[in-house]
């Protein structure tokens, strides 16, 4: 091996390719990259809180639609009282989170109770509608007479 020749093999051309890309102060390429990733990064982020977002209106949603079902199947309630519970839900609990909600509450085969609770998620991105829904079923709680 000769006394000038790197250890671990190459030409001397390679080597000061090398230095000099290692050395070389960020310019106008360190510039690029940072144009190129700066917006991508911001689209994640917005993308994050959009997802973060639909998913809080969609928890929204279901606890609302489980607070109608409680009390439209309370022993002596109704079916309107059940969609009001759900509407106050949503107002108390998450005002503008759940936009555009619609509650319906309906009886089913007389012995259940249906409430679903249907909307859109807040959006941060002008185009984008997200909708959300949930349906929640509670036994109605009546006196039946033993035999």
């Amino acid at each position: 091996m000769t006394r000038g020749a790197p250890h671990g093999g190459g030409s001397r051309a390679r080597r000061t390719r090398l230095g000099a890309w290692i050395r070389r102060p960020r310019g106008e390429e360190g510039f690029a990259d940072f144009v190129i990733c700066l917006p991508v990064f911001f689209l994640l982020v917005l993308v994050g809180v959009q997802f973060a977002l639909w998913t809080h209106a969609a928890h929204l949603a279901r606890a609302a639609a489980e607070q109608g079902s409680q009390v439209a199947s309370g022993y002596g309630s109704s079916a309107h009282a059940g969609t009001q519970a759900a509407y106050q839900f949503i107002d108390t609990t998450g005002p503008g989170t759940l936009t555009g909600a619609n509650v319906s509450t309906t009886t089913t085969s007389g012995d259940t109770a249906q409430v679903i609770v249907s909307g859109r998620a807040q959006a941060i991105i002008p185009w984008l509608h997200l909708s959300v829904s949930a349906t929640s079923d509670a036994p109605i709680q009546e006196y039946r007479p033993s035999g």
